[in-house]
């Protein structure tokens, strides 16, 4: 399973989400900046947290915002960082995160950020709590936060082989009543309150290996049922504006994977809370599990089914219908 990261678009960079009022006049306070989500999932052995800091100064905010020092603490001096493992008969396992620097394009702040890593080797388990701890060991400053794991996720009567049907070309049915349906059901999981699926429909275009990715809207677990519904009209239209219309274009289907990805109560809380504003009130309040410092440390699990097919009927309509190259 190739990797592909959700995140997707709901996940927003604490920097630009949370809006904290300094006092330009107060004494200096060190203020840790957190975004980490542990993920026990399938594939997800690597776990990364962001770990950056908030900065005031006398210079002007937009030049310090460029400085690396400005947002990231001196990682291989002044900062260590690992999780702490809690199990349920009181026994404890620690890990220790190592600092990676990684380049992005920072936009109006510097394009170096430090991220810290560890593989999982089986650390995360269903049965534990998890602390992270963040210590300065030039100021003593000490920032926690805790967290359960999501478990128990899977997808209900996806059997192998199992073909999607978004068309069905009886002459006898109207135009209107040929575009199916599949509903995706999934059971309740541990610890998760809000899911979101993804349909990675993945196709070749002149030998080289392509996909796109359908998602669907939010499903949270408070009384609603734990479906979703993949509407065959919306799927062949989403096909044909993401793929351009091109007669040099060889393309076949391949397969479709569908990927469930899960979220704890906090991290729906912290959407939510970041969220554009829309309306006239322009305040925002703020969320954070953070202790002496602001952001989340929460999880989320990723669950992957693989190499699911599409029936007869509806790859014919890729084919012939579609009108996108595909033989």
């Amino acid at each position: 399973m190739k990797n592909i990261y959700l995140i997707l678009s709901v996940f927003v960079i604490i920097f630009s989400a949370c809006e904290t009022d300094f006092d330009v006049n107060a004494t200096w306070e060190e203020v840790t900046v957190v975004y980490g989500l542990l993920d026990a999932g399938d594939g997800k052995e690597l776990q990364q947290i962001k770990i950056s800091k908030a900065f005031l100064g006398n210079m002007d905010a937009l030049q310090m915002a460029q400085y690396a020092d400005s947002i990231n603490f001196d990682a291989k001096d002044s900062v260590t960082v690992k999780i702490v493992r809690n199990k349920n008969n009181g026994d404890t396992d620690t890990v220790p995160l190592s600092p990676v620097t990684t380049i992005r394009d920072g936009g109006i702040f510097n394009d170096t950020i430090i991220i810290y890593e560890f593989l999982n080797n089986n650390f995360l388990k269903s049965d534990s709590e998890y602390e992270l701890l963040i210590e300065n060991k030039v100021t003593g400053n000490v920032v926690t936060g805790h967290t359960e794991l999501i478990s128990g996720v899977s997808f209900d009567g996806l059997k192998n082989g199992y073909k999607f049907g978004f068309y069905n070309a009886d002459p006898i049915l109207q135009d209107s009543t040929k575009y199916l349906s599949k509903r995706i059901d999934w059971n309740h999981s541990t610890n998760g309150k809000i899911y979101q699926v993804d349909m990675v429909f993945e196709y070749s275009e002149n030998g080289e290996l392509k996909n796109l990715i359908w998602s669907q809207p939010l499903v949270t677990s408070d009384g609603n049922a734990m479906n979703t519904l993949l509407e065959g009209k919306k799927f062949f239209t989403f096909l044909r504006n993401s793929i351009i219309k091109d007669a040099t274009k060889h393309r076949n289907f391949v397969n479709i994977d569908l990927i469930m990805t899960v979220g704890t109560t906090d991290l729906e809380t912290y959407i939510n809370v970041n969220q554009p504003i829309t309306g006239i009130v322009q305040e925002r309040p703020q969320f954070s599990n953070i202790n002496h410092g602001i952001g989340i440390f929460s999880s989320r699990f990723t669950h992957v089914r693989s190499d699911v097919l599409l029936n007869d009927w509806t790859k014919d309509y890729l084919i012939e219908e579609l009108d996108r190259n595909f033989e």
